[in-house]
């Protein structure tokens, strides 16, 4: 009965819907909050939903009852780091575009057919595989992404205390300012968050303000206070092996720190070349820090991999669970360090952030 009567209610409410789909969804849905309930009511006029690939299903029923439905499909393939950055020979090429598989978007693909003609579908112009679902559908199509062609691009991006980078869209350019965040995925965020600010009538410098707002979310490389006057780096959420090997580049090119320290776990799920992911994220690694904490015995070939790269013995250290590492690192920290936290979400990294942030 409660279902029936909130339909009901939508049907005559009739807000505008949208929904964040993709691998950043978490992200791009906090972004895009950001931007609008400046402007908007959030909850009243405007609902935003953020839904995984196989359940996207459910949401028929709000988007054609919607007055404005909005689909916003984020990446589905892992983000590449950059190409220029020369990987080892034990990671693929990054390009400038990737691709997810296709078979992760069927249920995206119907739900954007059902969605009626001349209504919006934001998607990510780097992932090849989410730009091609306007070809299935008559919707009005936003691309974002930083590479040449996206509607809204990302250039002249800069790391500091944070990142800054530039929004083009025809013609128009503004400077963006993301506070003590970093990452690809914190700027696909930011530009999906743009898109649909600008379907919504805003322009871009308003955008511009209201991201200079946006925190996003714990663990998804945000920048923290540590213990001792340290920082952290915490990127404690998840990670595959591509977003690990960004997020280690990131920490050596953050300026204004004494040392760089590493706590690394696992990578999860990668199969028959986890020896070789992890030993090829290890190479990385030996040229960006100071020191390297890996828990896990995956990650152990992390450490092999520096160790093969010219990281002397005496700057690495190894453990097989959390309990063990935090003790030693909290006895390694020292005032102006910046240490990132990094592994797969099953291996509860977030715990290393909890035992090292300021205020314990």
């Amino acid at each position: 009965m409660n279902k029936i009567f909130e339909k009901i209610k939508f049907i005559f409410r009739k807000p505008k819907v949208i929904i964040v789909t993709g691998e950043g969804r978490n992200c791009a849905k906090e972004a895009i909050s950001q931007v609008l309930k400046e402007h908007f009511k959030i909850d009243n006029e405007i609902l935003i939903f953020e839904t995984d690939l196989e359940d996207i299903g459910k949401f028929k029923f709000l988007v054609k009852k919607s007055s404005q439905p909005v689909l916003v499909v984020t990446h589905i393939g892992d983000i590449p780091f950059d190409k220029d950055s020369n990987p080892p020979s034990t990671l693929p090429q990054a390009g400038p575009f990737f691709a997810g598989e296709r078979e992760k978007t069927v249920e995206i693909r119907k739900l954007a057919k059902l969605m009626p003609a001349q209504n919006f579908l934001v998607l990510n112009f780097d992932d090849e595989t989410v730009r091609e679902i306007k070809d299935e559908t008559n919707l009005k199509e936003i691309t974002f992404g930083l590479q040449e062609g996206a509607d809204f691009q990302a250039t002249d991006i800069k790391l500091n205390t944070g990142t800054n980078f530039k929004i083009n869209y025809k013609g128009n350019v503004v400077p963006v300012w993301l506070e003590e965040l970093f990452g690809k995925e914190q700027i696909y965020s930011a530009l999906s968050a743009a898109a649909v600010g600008t379907i919504f009538g805003l322009n871009l410098v308003e955008i511009s303000q209201a991201l200079k707002n946006y925190q996003s979310l714990p663990g998804k490389m945000r920048l923290i206070e540590g213990i001792k006057n340290s920082f952290i780096l915490d990127d404690s959420e998840s990670a595959t092996v591509f977003s690990m090997v960004e997020a280690v580049e990131i920490l050596g090119k953050i300026q204004g720190f004494k040392r760089k320290i590493a706590v690394l776990g696992d990578v999860v799920g990668i199969g028959k070349y986890t020896i070789e992911a992890h030993e090829a994220v290890g190479e990385r690694v030996a040229k960006a820090i100071d020191l390297l904490f890996t828990i896990g015995p995956r990650a152990r070939f992390i450490a092999e991999g520096a160790k093969n790269k010219g990281l002397l013995l005496e700057k690495i250290f190894q453990f097989d669970t959390i309990d063990e590492a935090k003790l030693k690192l909290k006895e390694e920290i020292n005032e102006g360090d910046l240490i990132l936290v990094d592994g797969s979400k099953e291996m509860e990294m977030e715990k290393i952030v909890e035992e090292i942030k300021a205020g314990r």
